[in-house]
């Protein structure tokens, strides 16, 4: 599918505000368990990938963009990042592991 084509199917997803855009879309995407393994700078101790840094970050970015006139990137970003950082905890998502002391 064409990158212009994978921006207008986003903007067809219907939503209150950016955050319900953003929810929505994430969500579509990807299933709670592919989530748990990303976060949007790749950084930090759980060794999840960037999501920021892939070509499916600006194709998400763009399609909300063109279809909520109030989302800008920061909005995107953060509501992004929160969505990801629980996905652990959703259905599916794999949980927390528990760290144990031997």
């Amino acid at each position: 599918m064409h990158l212009f084509q994978q921006v207008l199917q986003i903007v067809r997803i219907g939503c209150k505000n950016t955050k319900d855009c953003v929810h929505k879309v994430l969500d579509r995407l990807f299933t709670n368990a592919l989530m748990a393994k990303f976060n949007m700078k790749g950084k930090g101790r759980q060794g999840k990938r960037s999501l920021e840094n892939t070509k499916v970050s600006g194709v998400i970015k763009d399609g909300i963009m063109n279809g909520d006139e109030a989302a800008t990137e920061d909005f995107i970003r953060i509501h992004a990042a929160e969505h990801l950082k629980h996905a652990v905890q959703r259905s599916g998502g794999g949980g927390h592991k528990a760290i144990t002391q031997d």
